[in-house]
């Protein structure tokens, strides 16, 4: 009975408990704050994705650039977003008309514009209106100018660049040599190359020299191998192709061009240099290179040169009646009295004294002045694909014995035809007739 009574007791406090809890005003759940408070945080995320959008909003600049002085438009203008600490932020060019599009990432930032040649120019952002930009023209005054390039040349047979060449070889550049009073190329190398020796075999014009290279050697005849713009010389005879029992005045005849021909000439020496050439090139090579066309305007060069040779004074020697006088005191002091032909006696009732003692000067009537004239026409020129170069020359040298002279006419056509950029074509014609005067014995 007592569990029954305080069950329904318990029972009704709870009731009580309940009833009274709906009077208590509610002051930690209150419903009416929550939502002021969700109210601010939407419009919190409302504001902030608003920011965002106008953040996000990009300023468009058009505009055309064009020239302060001709109003033509500027193509490749460079069109340049900078921001307070000069910083590049973006940028762009103008077009074939002239006209930019700039998408500018803070209108705050400052734009140029610049061109090699102009002046730069920093422009108003105004995203509102198409801008014409003028710029004006930067005129620098360069007191010298100076370019300084250096052509690259190989041997023909080997691609290697004159600075990497490792091997003994001299080259000679005959421009400066032009208006020397010298008519061949034996003559131009006289004592410009260390252990080239040049012998001439007589002083007669035509006469042709020899060229050793590195001394004598036991085998040959020491003459050097000719090469010209890559073609090697031989003397041709009968058919048959001989070197070795060429002479100097063969020899002469291989290397015997036009001067003004001649741009510059390499000796060989060591076996590095002359190994491409075989057995040929054991006593050196001479590489002989020409002219050739260069592109542009036709161009006419015309040269002559006049040389005037002069027997030199000959050595002191004795007249016809002093050389007489001579032997008599001679056959004199060795004989004493003695009988001697008339026709050296000198006796003046001989009948044909006269002819005996004319006293004549051998040397004077058998030498005179010598003249020479050298004629030289050429014709070069060329474009991107064709370029040529022909020469013409004539030279009549004169000696200063009677008698000797020599004359040679000489023409070359050098023409290069570019395929392609790998590919090329090349003509190389080469025609010498010489004619050499000799006294007959």
């Amino acid at each position: 009975m007592n569990k029954m009574k305080r069950a329904q007791h318990n029972l009704a406090h709870k009731r009580v408990f309940l009833s009274e809890l709906h009077r208590i005003p509610m002051k930690i759940f209150n419903f009416n704050e929550m939502k002021k408070i969700k109210s601010a945080i939407i419009l919190i995320i409302a504001l902030f994705n608003l920011t965002t959008v106008f953040a996000q909003e990009k300023i468009i600049l058009r505009g055309r650039v064009i020239d302060g002085m001709d109003k033509s438009t500027v193509i490749g203008a460079n069109v340049v977003e900078y921001d307070k600490d000069n910083r590049v932020i973006n940028g762009t060019i103008t077009n074939v008309n002239g006209d930019f599009v700039l998408t500018l990432k803070d209108p705050a930032n400052i734009v140029k514009v610049s061109v090699i040649g102009y002046k730069a120019q920093e422009i108003k952002v105004d995203p509102t209106k198409s801008i014409m930009v003028e710029l004006q023209s930067d005129d620098v005054a360069i007191g010298e100018v100076k370019v300084v390039a250096e052509a690259r040349t190989t041997s023909g047979l080997t691609n290697i660049a004159e600075r990497d060449k490792a091997g003994a070889s001299v080259k000679i550049d005959l421009m400066d040599m032009q208006d020397a009073g010298i008519t061949s190329a034996a003559d131009a190398l006289q004592g410009k190359i260390s252990g080239l020796d040049i012998i001439s075999s007589s002083g007669d014009p035509g006469s042709g020299s020899q060229l050793v290279i590195r001394g004598l050697s036991s085998m040959g005849n020491n003459q050097p191998l000719i090469v010209i713009d890559g073609v090697p010389q031989f003397k041709i005879e009968k058919g048959s192709i001989d070197l070795t029992s060429a002479d100097s005045e063969d020899i002469s005849n291989l290397i015997n061009i036009a001067l003004q021909d001649i741009k510059s000439i390499e000796v060989l020496k060591d076996a590095a240099s002359t190994a491409i050439y075989g057995s040929r090139g054991a006593d050196g090579v001479l590489l002989i290179e020409t002219h050739k066309g260069r592109m542009g305007k036709v161009q006419f060069d015309f040269q002559y040169k006049n040389n005037y040779s002069i027997q030199p004074p000959a050595i002191p020697m004795l007249s016809g009646d002093e050389y007489i006088m001579l032997q008599l005191e001679e056959w004199h002091n060795a004989y004493g009295v003695f009988n001697m032909d008339k026709e050296i006696a000198y006796d003046r009732d001989y009948e044909q004294f006269h002819n005996y003692s004319a006293n004549t000067d051998w040397l004077k009537e058998i030498t005179q002045n010598g003249t020479s004239n050298d004629y030289y026409f050429n014709v070069s020129g060329g474009g991107e694909k064709t370029r040529y170069f022909t020469s013409f020359g004539y030279l009549d040298e004169g000696g200063t014995t009677i008698n000797t002279g020599y004359s040679r006419f000489s023409s070359r056509i050098n023409l290069d035809y570019f395929l392609s950029r790998n590919l090329l074509f090349q003509v190389k014609f080469n025609y010498t007739s010489s004619l050499t005067e000799k006294i007959l014995n």
